[in-house]
């Protein structure tokens, strides 16, 4: 071994113990900051645990159940539009946060309101409120709570087909969360009284009415989505090999009159 090799493995040797000793920190280092991330992802599972409590706490509801005026089915958990007596009856799902909703109202609204302005169809609306919990949000809630005013006034209808003529681009935002917007529809129906509306809409006169309506839905297992459309107990939605057009929704509708004349 000559002399020329010894600082030659020396320096080797220092530049591996260095090197070792930079892992040894960097590891370290990781280990407590991964403790520090865990601390905080737990203290913030907590404070937002806390805050939903807190919150859900400081929103009950206890005033009593206010349903609309007409409201049908047990509990007057149903909205009807269309004669009474019509020999053919949907029934129909809606949020008013759901796309889905709104893309089969914008097909279909046009027909469903003529068939039913000849007295051959009734339309049963369960007006449901739960995109509010898988997004976040209220304007499902206040969005029902403005439909169920409009029936109290006599106008259902007209803003039911204003609401889905101005839905949320998507479910994620929250439009109907503001009630300016949902009494400026409101405007854009003649003939509502917009004091009485406007007062419905701010005070939430109905809020307890459409939670009601929610938590029925939720008891039952028959539909998953929406919107869901029935017809004689059928899905209509649900048959791919016959998409729910306006002409077949008008041939069912027909077929049903055909057997029975309203009135008798």
């Amino acid at each position: 071994m000559s002399k020329s090799t010894v600082p030659t493995r020396t320096r080797q040797a220092r530049e591996r113990l260095r090197a070792e000793r930079e892992r040894a920190a960097r590891r370290s280092r990781r280990k407590r900051q991964a403790a520090v991330s865990a601390g905080v992802v737990a203290t913030l599972v907590t404070v937002v645990a806390g805050a939903v409590v807190v919150q859900s706490g400081r929103t009950a509801d206890n005033r009593p159940v206010i349903a609309p005026a007409g409201a049908t089915g047990d509990g007057k958990l149903v909205i009807p539009s269309g004669r009474a007596d019509a020999p053919a009856t949907l029934t129909v799902y809606e949020d008013p946060r759901c796309p889905g909703c709104a893309k089969f109202e914008h097909e279909l609204h046009a027909t469903i309101n003529k068939l039913q302005d000849e007295g051959k169809l009734r339309v049963d609306y369960h007006i449901l409120s739960f995109v509010d919990r898988i997004v976040s949000g209220k304007g499902s809630k206040y969005a029902a709570n403005a439909l169920a005013a409009a029936q109290n006034a006599g106008k259902f209808r007209e803003y039911h087909d204003a609401l889905y003529a101005s839905p949320p681009p998507s479910e994620k935002e929250d439009t109907f969360g503001d009630k300016q917007a949902l009494l400026d529809l409101g405007k854009k129906v003649d003939g509502l009284d917009m004091a009485k509306f406007t007062t419905a809409v701010s005070e939430g006169t109905h809020d307890t009415w459409v939670k009601k309506v929610q938590q029925n839905f939720d008891r039952q297992t028959a539909v998953q989505a929406t919107p869901a459309v029935f017809l004689k107990g059928e899905n209509l939605l649900k048959d791919p090999e016959h998409p729910l057009t306006p002409e077949r929704l008008t041939q069912l509708v027909e077929a049903e009159s055909s057997h029975r004349t309203p009135g008798r």
